[in-house]
């Protein structure tokens, strides 16, 4: 099934998911230059492009004004759900500003309640967010995960296949308690019933 793939601002490694022909490629800003430095050149460029510091002389652009109510991330991803797109896999966008990676959570969970998912993938740590559904995990020898309820409680949650699991519980706000699980060389899975659940894992092992 095609993706849309957004480009954020940061400097990105690699790519360990294979690009497909259909996927659809936004770059957000700067995200321009970053989806460039790996030798992708974008269907859509989205921003401001106070960051960049041009504008890009391409044929599919949105310029956007300085004084608006969203970052250009999230007018990418905005943009990738009008285009009925429900898999989000998001680079560039994890760790720098600390501002601007709880922004970016906010949009993962804009996806997963518009019925989407989204991964954003960071070169040391990656976040997804789910709404009323569960995410999978292929087998993974060694690993951190932690599960955070957001927007209130979580109730109905359940983790199988990791170092510590759960049936049916409820998670509170404010409490550490889906803190510091652990891959072990299962395959997982996470679900809730009711609720928004933000899970963070190592990217790699």
């Amino acid at each position: 099934m095609p993706r849309c793939i957004i480009f954020g601002a940061l400097e990105v490694s690699n790519i360990p998911e294979k690009l497909c022909p259909d996927d659809y490629v936004i770059a957000a800003d700067r995200g321009y230059q970053t989806a460039l430095s790996l030798g992708i050149e974008p269907d859509l460029t989205v921003g401001d492009f106070d960051s960049l510091g041009d504008i890009p002389d391409v044929p599919n652009l949105i310029r956007l004004n300085v004084r608006k109510d969203d970052t250009d991330l999230e007018h990418a991803a905005v943009v990738g759900l009008e285009k009925g797109y429900t898999e989000f896999i998001v680079y560039g966008a994890v760790g720098g500003k600390l501002d601007h990676t709880l922004g970016n959570i906010a949009v993962a969970e804009r996806i997963a309640l518009a019925g989407g998912q989204a991964v954003f993938c960071g070169n040391d740590s990656s976040f997804t967010v789910i709404h009323n559904a569960s995410s999978r995990f292929p087998i993974r020898e060694g690993g951190r995960i932690s599960v955070f309820p957001l927007g209130g409680c979580a109730r109905g949650v359940s983790i199988t296949g990791l170092s510590y699991e759960v049936s049916d519980i409820t998670l509170n706000g404010a409490s550490t308690l889906g803190c510091g699980n652990a891959f072990i060389g299962k395959a997982s899975e996470i679900s809730v019933k009711d609720g928004t659940l933000l899970i963070v894992y190592d990217t790699s092992e």
